[in-house]
This record gives structure tokens, C-alpha cells and sequence, in this order.
């Protein structure tokens, strides 16, 4: 009778067992798992893709009762057999296999039983059926577990006749009430009825469980939002009453509360009233996963306030708000303004001088965390990063305002990194020195600014000024002086980058006429090392790059057998009078060419020829030919003139010293 009983178990509960008999297999030690119990499992992969793995893996994933989980298990091979163990939680009520090679996400191989899936319902420790043993199985075979993951343990099928099959033995085996699984009962219920049937009978089972009574916070939030997934708007309203009602101060009222106000045609008094209802400090005492809540609402009433001139409600916001929310604020009212240039920056520097002191403060809150994966230290480098550029943003405006001793004061709380790796920080450091006669400090910056790499045309010509009134006047070994500056990492840092961007691509032969309206061919370059630059008028970046392009053009000004050339590119109207008048207008020494002209008038030409090399169509881009091949070629703007200087020129004297 007992053998009979198992070999009936077997069959009706496991549908993989007995099945393929010369193929995969998998039996579980007891025969059907019990909850709170250890079960031994043994896969057989004879017939299947994982019959010749050495590295056979076991992806496990239980029900228990209201959502799934899944776990890895370690698997060992005896014979031609893998086992493995797993302990199954107390509430259980259903266990699912899934086999693979590699990766689980992505595997080399896998055995899902074809499709048919291996899977068993989880008893009770006494051996009795427990509440899920159907409706688990009725979910995983559909597809409606709502772990997509989960999809690759069977071939999903929404079969309403299988699924009303198996929801009819779950209400046979849990009678009464499927409050612990109400909406994956509600999501599998949906599949075997029409909808309009299905909203009616959705809205019945929902109001008899509020009918019952002695109703959780997470029960009510859930049938909250399935009246909105049926879209049945009064059921929604009812549910949301009933949980200011019974939980004014959770989690859920607390969301709920958020999307009304913040979708509000009354958009600032209704979220200040929220913020009365909901205050952050509180928040603070009890923290919970809704942080993006106050980060979301503050960064908006932040823009609000600021947008419509409440500048004194705009500075209230920074009295309790955390670093993160507080960055936030500022970069995209302040920094944004400044960089923009339409805001006033008188204004814009009050105002900031009254929130950085906030901002370094709070700069240690560790805020960042939850960004960074709980890793504190990346959050706090990414924190003083976004300080470094707060603090770019108040020098510039204090610099602005002819504040130079109140800009001067707050370079000491730039980070180490961010000190002097900033040339356009660099350059407003000079000028407030200048005019704050401060000498001494004045060539420690243009020191370290050389050692950084982040140097302007005039800071290079103040620091031989410099040189030359310690030196009665001389220039002799200022350039070994200037190259004594550079860390030998540093060097090395260039070298490799430079290495690292070196290719080997013919140069369609081209004539492009010149800022003088002459035509200048690319053949008569044979004997020579050329630089080209490709940049255009509406391209900041490229403008941005021009004093070290101009620091490159001086340094081989003399030199014959090296050229620099730029090439504006992708162009629209009068372009050429466009691009003449700008770079004269702004004093640049350039050997200007005008890009060609395609078919359908596009300027492009000799830019368009290069792009199977560049793999991009970006700008700026410069390459260096060197015999009629391009044997350099690099992308953007590191934001430091200097930096653009040595990369080219390191690349043009290794070039140079080819045999």
C-alpha cells in the first residue's frame, strides 16, 4: 500500500518523475519535500544539454505563500548523477529546479525538462497539503509569478482550462478566505475569465476581505493599487480612505499622500501642506526605503521657489535636507544659472554663499550610499566630487563679483584630487591671486597646475614671468625648469594614452581652401608631420579646446616639418565667413581650411572620408598624418589646454623619431 502511495505521489504531484526514462531525471529524498525539512535531490542529465557538463549548477526557487525566492545550490557529481541539498524555509509551499552550465542569467546550457519544468508542491510537516500548493503551480506554468526570471524554468503557457483546474484544487485545499495570496489567486483568476466578468468578480472578493476586517497596512495597499490595475477608480478611493483612516502615518499613506500632491494643479501649496503632514525630520527618526520621496519633492518646490523668485522659501529648504538633495538643488538652480548666463549673478552669488556653507557641512552624510551599493567609500568620492563642482560654481560667481578674497577662502576645501586638475578653476585661482598680490601663493598655484596638467596659455606666460624676474630677466632653462614640474607618473599617464590612440589609415587625398580663399592640398604635406583639427562653429567643445590647440600651433610655429591644421567641418550658411571671423575676432594664430562640399550639400567631405577610422561622427577630433597615412587619431576635450598641448606634441615627436 505505502509503495503504491508513492508511486501514485510521484506521478500526480511531480509530473517530471517517471517521465523520459532513458533521459534527464530528478528525484527528491523524501519523495514529495516537507516544509521546515532538508531534502537531498538527484538529477540525472543523460539525453539532455547537460549530459556532458563538468560544471553542472542548480538554480532552486520556493513559494512561500506570498512572493518567491530563488537560491543557487552548489551541486556534486557522483557517477553520472548530480546532487544537491537545500533546506526548505517553514512556509514553503512549492519548489521549482532549474539546471545550467555558466552563468545563471545567461547560460552556456540549460535543462528545464523541455520545457515541462521540474517542480513538486511542498507538504507539511505532517504531511498535509499547505495553502499555495496549487496556485504556486498554476503560476509558475503561466508566466504570472511576476519574477521573469522564473520564465525559464517552464515554457509558460496560459492555459485558462489548466489554470481553473488548478485554482479549483487550491480552493479546495484553502476554503473561505486567499488573503495570503489574494493577488496572485486575483492575476491567475484573471486568465480563465472574460474582463468584464473578472472586474466584477475582482471587486466581490476584495470587498468581502475589507467586509472581514483586521486588515494589514500591506493588504490594503495592495488592493489599492489592483483597483487601479482594473482601473475601477471608486474601489481605489474607498481602499485609500480606509488606509489614511487606519494607518495616517505608514509608509503607504505616506506614497499616496506624495502622488496626489505632487500631480496637484496647486502644485506648491499642496506639496507644502504634504511637507506639514509628512515632515522630513520625522522621516529622518524612522527611515525606510522611501527617501526618494523628499529627494523628489524638495529638488521640485527647490526649482519652484527658485523659478518664481521665492528666494527666502528657496533658502528654507536647506535647513534639514541632506547633502544629496541638497547638491542636487543647487546644481540645477545655481550652477545651472550661472552656466546658462541668463540669470543675474549678483543674485545667484547671495545666494550661494549662503548654501555652500550647508553643502560642507553635510559633505561627510555618507547620503550617497544607497547609490553606490552601500559602498561608503566610492558614495564619499562621488560626494566630494559633486563638492568640487559646487565650489567651481561659487569662485566663479565670487570671482564674478570681484569677491576675491571671499572666492579665495574656499579653495581650501576643494579635495586633493580636485585641487588643481581643473585649468579653468586654475585660471580664475590666477586672476584672484592677481589682484590680491598674493606672489607667493601665486606660483605654488602655477606650479602645481603644471604638475596637474592643467594649465592656460596665460598662466604659462605669467609662470615665465615669474621665472625670468628670479632670473635677472633671462628665459635660459625655463623649459627644463617647466618640464621639472611634470611627475614622472604623470609623463608616463600621457605616454600610455598616447600609445594607446596611435593607428594606421590612409588618407584620401584632398585640396580645401584656406581662410584666404587659396586651396591647400593634402600631397604637398609629404615631408611633413601635420596635425588637423576638425571642430565647427556651433560645437563648444571644440571652442573650448582652441588655447591648447593655439599652444600647439606656438610651439611648432618655427618648426617646417611640423603643421597644424584646422579644418571646420559639418557647417550650415556662411559658414566660412562664420568660421574666418571667429577665430580672428577671438585672436587665434590658425591655418583655417573649409571642409568640402558633398553631393547634397552637406560640408563634410574629408571629414565623412575618416569616419570608417573614427567609428563616430563627434567632434572635435584630431589626427595627425604622417606620409600620407593618419597614424594618430583621438576624441574630445579633457578640459585642459595644456593637457591637449603635450598629448599632441608627445604624439608628434613620437612620430617624429620613427626611423
Amino acid at each position: 500500500m505505502k509503495k503504491h502511495f508513492l508511486k501514485k505521489c510521484l506521478l500526480l504531484l511531480c509530473p517530471f518523475f517517471g517521465q523520459q526514462l532513458a533521459a534527464q531525471t530528478l528525484s527528491f529524498n523524501p519523495a514529495v519535500p516537507l516544509q521546515n525539512k532538508q531534502i537531498t535531490f538527484s538529477y540525472q542529465p543523460k539525453g539532455g544539454d547537460l549530459e556532458f557538463s563538468d560544471d553542472a549548477k542548480a538554480m532552486v526557487a520556493f513559494y512561500d505563500g506570498s512572493k518567491w525566492k530563488t537560491n543557487t545550490v552548489v551541486l556534486k557529481k557522483e557517477n553520472n548523477n548530480w546532487t544537491g541539498d537545500y533546506m526548505l524555509p517553514e512556509n514553503a509551499s512549492f519548489i521549482a529546479l532549474k539546471f545550467y552550465q555558466g552563468e545563471a542569467v545567461t547560460p552556456e546550457a540549460s535543462d528545464n525538462n523541455q520545457g515541462k519544468g521540474y517542480y513538486s508542491k511542498v507538504l507539511s510537516a505532517g504531511k498535509k497539503g499547505v495553502s499555495g500548493n496549487y496556485l504556486a503551480e498554476a503560476a509558475l506554468r503561466s508566466g504570472t509569478t511576476g519574477e521573469w526570471s522564473l520564465n525559464s524554468f517552464v515554457t509558460p503557457v496560459k492555459n485558462a482550462k489548466l489554470i481553473d483546474s488548478l485554482l479549483r484544487l487550491e480552493e479546495k485545499l484553502s476554503p473561505g478566505s486567499f488573503r495570503s495570496t489574494l493577488f496572485n489567486y486575483l492575476d491567475l483568476k484573471r486568465i480563465t475569465m472574460s474582463p468584464a466578468d473578472f472586474d466584477v468578480f475582482a471587486d466581490g472578493v476584495m470587498k468581502s476581505e475589507i467586509k472581514k476586517g483586521n486588515l494589514n497596512e500591506q493588504l490594503l495597499a495592495g488592493m489599492q493599487r489592483y483597483y487601479n490595475k482594473i482601473k475601477n477608480d471608486k474601489g481605489a478611493d474607498g481602499v485609500e480612505q480606509l488606509i489614511y483612516k487606519d494607518y495616517p502615518k505608514s509608509a503607504t499613506s505616506r506614497f499616496l499622500a506624495y502622488q496626489k500632491a505632487t500631480n496637484s494643479k496647486n502644485y506648491q501649496a499642496d506639496v507644502e501642506a504634504y511637507l506639514q503632514k509628512f515632515p522630513y525630520a520625522e522621516w529622518k527618526n524612522a527611515p525606510d526605503y522611501q527617501e526618494y520621496i523628499y529627494y523628489t519633492i524638495y529638488r521640485g518646490l527647490g526649482a519652484h521657489y527658485f523659478e518664481t523668485n521665492q528666494i527666502d522659501k528657496f533658502l528654507s529648504l536647506y535647513q534639514d535636507i541632506n547633502f544629496k538633495t541638497g547638491n542636487e538643488i543647487y546644481r540645477w538652480n545655481i550652477t545651472k544659472g550661472q552656466m546658462m548666463g541668463k540669470v543675474d549673478r549678483k543674485m545667484l552669488y547671495a545666494v550661494s554663499n549662503k548654501i555652500i556653507p550647508y553643502l560642507l557641512q553635510r559633505q561627510k552624510d555618507q547620503s550617497y550610499l544607497i547609490d553606490f551599493g552601500n559602498d561608503a567609500q566610492k558614495a564619499q568620492e562621488n560626494a566630494d566630487n559633486q563638492m568640487n563642482d559646487r565650489l567651481f560654481t561659487h569662485i566663479f560667481l565670487a570671482n564674478n563679483q570681484e569677491d576675491y578674497a571671499g572666492g579665495n577662502h574656499y579653495f581650501q576645501y576643494l579635495s586633493k584630487s580636485g585641487a588643481y586638475s581643473n585649468a579653468d578653476l586654475n585660471a580664475i585661482h590666477l586672476n584672484i591671486l592677481t589682484h590680491l598680490d598674493d606672489q607667493k601663493s601665486l606660483k605654488t598655484l602655477l606650479e602645481q597646475s603644471v604638475a596637474a596638467n592643467a594649465v592656460t596659455p596665460a598662466m604659462f606666460d605669467k609662470l615665465k614671468l615669474l621665472y625670468k624676474s628670479e632670473h635677472n630677466g633671462k628665459e635660459e632653462g625655463y623649459d627644463k625648469y617647466l618640464a621639472s614640474l611634470m611627475p614622472d607618473d604623470k609623463k608616463a599617464e600621457m605616454r600610455a594614452h598616447v600609445m594607446a590612440n596611435m593607428v594606421n589609415y590612409p588618407l584620401v587625398p584632398f585640396s580645401l581652401e584656406d581662410a584666404d580663399g587659396k586651396m591647400v592640398n593634402s600631397k604637398d604635406w609629404a615631408d611633413k608631420i601635420v596635425v588637423i583639427d576638425f571642430w565647427a562653429t556651433w560645437c563648444r567643445p571644440c571652442i573650448m579646446a582652441f588655447p591648447g590647440m593655439q599652444l600647439l600651433v606656438d610651439q611648432y610655429a618655427k618648426d617646417p616639418k611640423v603643421g597644424v591644421y584646422m579644418i571646420g567641418t559639418m557647417q550650415f550658411g556662411d559658414y566660412k565667413t562664420k568660421s574666418v571671423n571667429y577665430v580672428r575676432g577671438e585672436g587665434f594664430r590658425f591655418n583655417l581650411l573649409h571642409d568640402a562640399i558633398g553631393p547634397k550639400g552637406e560640408q563634410d567631405q574629408v571629414f565623412k572620408s575618416l569616419v570608417p577610422l573614427f567609428k563616430s561622427s563627434a567632434i572635435p577630433r584630431k589626427i595627425i598624418v604622417k606620409n600620407g597615412v593618419v597614424r594618430y587619431s583621438s576624441e574630445g576635450y579633457s578640459g585642459s589646454p595644456s593637457q591637449l598641448r603635450d598629448e599632441l606634441s608627445m604624439a608628434v615627436e613620437i612620430l617624429r623619431a620613427e626611423k
